[in-house]
């Protein structure tokens, strides 16, 4: 029997409406060929998830290329043709017998607000109806009809902080294998709802954990072949945007249509809990010059991986107003303050202008200090365990020290959800007393080992202050609306 090959690959970013940063060719990391295959071994994400699977079956893969990016304003028009058409072409050469494709599914172009269902839309124009067509997507996608109606089969992250990207897409592989082997005739049953959550909505704790319990213990019922439920991230302002659940049978609508049913309603039913409001920032560091370790903390308001810009200085400038004087890392998205410390020279003391620019809640902060790093193209490789493995770059940095103050300023935004981002700039994570991310959920897996983690309630692009943002397609939607439980229902049947 001739050896299995898959088509893999695409475009991965999670996308804010409100970020008026266009996010460009040169934010994303760009991998492709059998160089990608092997440095991704072992990998938790969707592409070393699809890598692990192709070498456990024995599967060979065709990697055109995979650009992946940081969450942040919506993709560049160019940037995403210029994938779907390298996607495209490599699809038209064909010789390949299944399609797994390692996605995020919250993206959006300036003008398409399902960029990866129109990326699927086309793959399938090519390859037909008989090959399989499977993807993996962050559990904070945004799925609608037009992104299933071309997929045989999508599967979403089951866990909040997320450390099960691998996993998921092991998931997609092996329907598209079952697909190929004939045990696997996919059905799909959806339920759609508009509505957000809030805050209370991790699956450590909160009424999630009640509701996927149920989603998987349906699994092993034999009431579907895979459940994935997916709480839409909360700064998409497209049409239907809410909570979607799908549950795929084998060949069997009638149960898994059920099981659909019964999970959308209990999202609904317990909706008023998925609301929580964060800590306050003053509350967590009343006693931090005596406490005995480092605090990290999650900046509610300018969420990187929410989208956030990455430049508020709320957090600063509370230490500094308050002369909170401890060992403290802040990173902060200003390319002009880099260019600033790059011109002037290492070890070189100026004074700084810096951060505020979009995120305009808080001020600019202006201090005098000294430049103690700089560098370009640095490898960070996360250490996990949400993404452990993966590696990315930071593009261009500088570190400014202001007394205790460690100012990392980089010329693209970063969510700094992993340790190694502060080592890779010179910065021992263990030896600080507070340590700022742009991250609200996942740094809290991977800093567990340094500190204590908390997200703190800050204002900005990415709080959930989410009458702040002038919505033009997505309302109306529960909490903002008061809306009737009318969930919206799709089905699919392979043809």
């Amino acid at each position: 029997m001739a050896k299995r090959r898959v088509l893999t690959g695409g475009i991965a970013q999670e996308s804010h409406s409100f970020n008026p940063i266009l996010t460009r060719r040169e934010r994303f990391t760009i991998i492709e060929g059998q160089g990608a295959v092997e440095r991704s071994r072992g990998a938790n994400s969707t592409f070393g998830g699809v890598v692990d699977s192709a070498y456990a079956s024995g599967v060979e893969l065709v990697v055109p290329t995979l650009f992946r990016a940081q969450s942040g304003g919506p993709v560049d028009e160019l940037v995403f043709a210029e994938v779907c058409d390298i996607m495209v072409d490599a699809a038209k050469r064909g010789d390949f017998d299944a399609v797994v494709l390692p996605l995020h599914g919250g993206m959006l172009t300036q003008n398409l607000a399902d960029p990866e269902g129109v990326l699927i839309k086309r793959l399938r124009a090519i390859v037909g109806k008989d090959v399989p067509i499977t993807a993996a997507f962050d559990l904070h996608a945004h799925v609608k009809e037009s992104t299933l109606e071309p997929l045989d089969f999508l599967s979403g992250y089951l866990t909040n902080p997320h450390e099960d990207q691998s996993a998921t897409a092991k998931r997609a592989f092996r329907a598209a294998m079952d697909i190929l082997d004939g045990t696997f005739n996919p059905v799909l049953a959806a339920t759609f709802l508009p509505m957000l959550t809030l805050g209370n909505d991790t699956t450590l704790a909160g009424p999630l954990v009640e509701i996927r319990a149920y989603a998987q213990n349906a699994v092993k019922q034999g009431r579907g072949w895979d459940v994935s439920i997916f709480n839409s991230q909360q700064f998409l302002d497209v049409p239907s945007m809410g909570q979607a659940v799908l549950v795929y049978g084998n060949d069997e609508f009638h149960e898994a249509q059920k099981v659909a049913n019964e999970i959308i309603r209990m999202i609904w039913n317990v909706r008023d809990n998925f609301i929580i409001k964060y800590p306050a920032l003053e509350k967590e560091l009343e006693n931090i010059e005596s406490s005995s370790g480092p605090i990290i903390l999650g900046d509610q308001g300018d969420r990187v991986i929410a989208g956030g810009p990455g430049d508020s200085t709320c957090i600063l400038n509370y230490l500094l107003q308050n002369k909170i004087n401890v060992r403290t890392y802040f990173p902060v998205y200003d390319p002009e303050a880099v260019e600033t410390c790059d011109r002037a020279g290492l070890c070189k003391e100026i004074s700084l202008t810096f951060g505020g620019r979009f995120s305009t809640g808080s001020p600019s902060v202006s201090t005098r200090g000294t430049i103690i790093g700089l560098g370009a193209n640095v490898p960070v490789t996360y250490d996990g365990p949400s993404d452990r493995g993966t590696t990315t770059y930071i593009e261009k940095y500088a570190v400014f020290r202001s007394d205790n103050i460690y100012v990392v300023l980089t010329n693209q935004p970063y969510g700094y959800i992993d340790p190694a981002y502060f080592r890779a700039v010179g910065l021992d994570p263990s030896a600080a007393k507070i340590i700022v991310t742009r991250s609200g959920y996942h740094f809290q897996l991977n800093f567990a080992q340094i500190g204590r983690v908390v997200t703190v309630d800050t204002p900005g692009m990415t709080s959930y202050y989410l009458d702040q943002f002038r919505w033009q397609h997505a309302r109306p939607f529960y909490p903002l609306d008061a809306i009737e439980y009318e969930p919206r229902q799709y089905t699919r049947r392979r043809a």
